[in-house]
């Protein structure tokens, strides 16, 4: 009968010590860990998921109800006001005259994307108390949200895993590490053939 010592060695296996015991037991929560950090890897994937179709579906809905709320009218533009920041964000301050839904003339600010000259005629959305307001969100509001939604739940549930595994495996590996220590200390007098007292 051959045993676990090597090839060639026979006789009864010998007792288990307290190295072997630690080893069992931390291998065998390394097989738990390595699992259940699985098993919350995709987890995280499905809850990534959810945000980002949650995010998505929520912007669809408020762009709906800002598109009922807004009207997009004709504004000429009166006056350029561009400062060198709205021009190197892209943006080009405007003031722009409307007329609002009930009829009445308005004018007021805003920045744009683009150059335009006095005179030019753009479109601006208005509220229902006709002042300007943002225009309503868009399909593609709602998927770079969920982009954003969805990449952010990823990076805080890995960074909690990655906690998580950091510990558990810092935990095994300090067992190892003490069985590794308690069989030199059996090994070590006779390799070394000093006595211990």
């Amino acid at each position: 009968m051959r045993t676990a010592d090597g090839p060639g060695r026979t006789g009864p296996r010998p007792a288990p010590g307290g190295a072997d015991r630690l080893r069992r037991t931390a291998s065998r929560w390394e097989d738990v860990l390595s699992v259940g950090l699985g098993l919350l890897v995709a987890v995280g994937l499905l809850a990534a998921w959810l945000a980002g179709s949650s995010a998505h579906d929520r912007v669809l809905e408020r762009g709906a109800t800002e598109a009922a709320e807004r009207n997009a009218v004709e504004a000429v533009v009166t006056e350029r006001a561009t400062s060198v920041a709205d021009v190197q964000s892209g943006l080009q301050a405007l003031t722009v005259s409307w007329t609002a839904p009930d009829g009445s003339a308005r004018t007021g600010g805003t920045s744009l994307p683009g150059m335009y000259q006095v005179g030019d005629r753009l479109t601006v959305w208005v509220g229902p108390d006709g002042q300007l307001t943002p225009p309503p969100s868009t399909p593609t509001d709602a998927v770079t949200v969920a982009g954003a939604a969805g990449f952010m739940t990823l990076v805080v549930w890995g960074v909690a895993l990655v906690g998580l595994g950091h510990l558990g495996f810092r935990w095994t590996g300090r067992r190892f590490a003490r069985a590794w220590e308690l069989d030199w200390a059996d090994v070590e007098p006779q390799w070394s053939g000093r006595r211990t007292p």
